[in-house]
This record gives C-alpha cells, structure tokens and sequence, in this order.
C-alpha cells in the first residue's frame, strides 16, 4: 500500500506472508530549483527476534551507506528526467513527455496531475541550475557525511584505521627483515611476520574501499549492472 499526502509526504507499507513489516517514508523537501532534501524514516517489525536483535547493533552508518545507495539507484535518472521534462513544451501532459506503460509508473502520474491541477510549482519562473556531471550527482560527502554524526564519526574512524595499518605494515615489514638475517631458529618467526606484513596490507585496502563509500556512490547504477 502506498500512501500520498501531498505536498510531499509520501511512504510505502510492505507486509509480507510471514509479518514481516516495513515502512518507506519519506518527507521529500525542494530548497531550491531542481534539488530537494530527503527527510526518511524506515520503521519496522519482524515476526521473529533474532532480525530485531541484528538490527539493533548495526551501526547507523551501515544503514546510511545502504540507504544512500537505494536511493543513488534512481538519482541519476531522476536528474536527467527532470532536465528533459524541462524541455518540454510548457504545460504539456507528462504522459506526452515519458513513455510510462507500467502499473508502478502510475505513482509519478498521480504526483504530476496533482501538480499540474494545482499548479504547484515551488519556484514558479526560476530556471534549473547549470548541469552538472555524475560524479557531482552521486556526491555523498557534503551531502550527506558532513552534516550526519554517525558517517563523519565513522569516516574519522577508518582514517585512524588506515594509519593503524600503514604504521603496523612498517613495524611488522622492518622486522621480518631482521628475522631475515637470521636463518637459524628465527625463520618461523619471519614468515609471521611477512604474513602478518600482507593482512596489514589487505586491510588497509578494504579500509580504503570502504572510506570510499562516504565520499561517492557507485558510478554506475546497480541495476544498470549487465549480469554477465
């Protein structure tokens, strides 16, 4: 069941056969010509515990970074879209602007006549901004990680954690060199040691991915992804 109250409150309620509950609710806000700020909340319940109990000790960031990326899904297209319709001649009928032949596409119908028969445009004879490219549109850094205190903690943290490290990798690499020069009894010790040289490395490499992840989203969309 979806649910729209305008201006712009809008949620989605999913149960399934097993109870499971989950609510999409969104507050999507214009501030200005062709952007808008995404006020979301994704409540739910679980028939069984152990889903709850999971969800309760994973870390808000981790939630944000999947959230981000459901919603990079669409932003793209949204953009390019919206820059079209603008093209359009003025006050022609969306159904005339897009081919929408999908029942899922009656949800962006309903949204544009409500908008058209009220005539609510939000910034009546401003025009879009210059375009930009796209990798300004899946920006997540000054978007989102600098104004929320769980991605800029976390963020903070992986940095630490690189240097950790980058510091360990050094330690751990000068002394299987000295080990090295000993190929007497000391030899076990140098092979854990140059193991140890190669786990600092890999995770300083998943650390660097990861960090990734709070500056941009993936380029291109995952759905867009061939399966080959």
């Amino acid at each position: 069941m979806t649910t729209f109250i305008a201006p712009n409150l809008m949620w989605h309620d999913l149960t399934t056969q097993e109870k499971n509950r989950t609510l999409t609710v969104a507050y999507c806000t214009p501030i200005r010509k062709g952007e808008c700020r995404l006020f979301a909340q994704f409540p739910f319940q679980f028939a069984s515990l152990w889903p709850a109990g999971l969800t309760r000790y994973t870390p808000s960031w981790a939630f944000h970074l999947l959230q981000n990326s459901i919603l990079e899904d669409d932003q793209i297209f949204l953009y390019l879209q919206e820059r079209h319709l603008a093209q359009q001649e003025e006050g022609k009928p969306i159904a005339q602007a897009f081919y929408m032949p999908t029942r899922a596409d009656r949800f962006v119908m309903a949204l544009h006549q409500w908008l058209q028969h009220y005539n609510a445009d939000s910034f009546p004879n401003k025009p879009l901004p210059p375009a930009i490219g796209r990798e300004q549109v899946i920006e997540r850094y000054h978007s989102h990680t600098v104004h929320c205190a769980s991605c800029r903690t976390a963020l903070s943290q992986l940095r630490r954690g690189r240097q950790g490290m980058v510091m360990g990798a050094l330690v751990v690499w000068i002394t299987a060199q000295l080990y090295l020069l000993d190929w007497g009894r000391t030899v076990e010790l140098a092979r854990v040691a140059s193991i140890s040289f190669i786990v600092c490395i890999i995770i300083w490499l998943s650390l660097g991915w990861l960090e990734r992840k709070f500056y941009e989203g993936r380029p291109i969309p995952l759905r867009t992804v061939s399966e080959k």
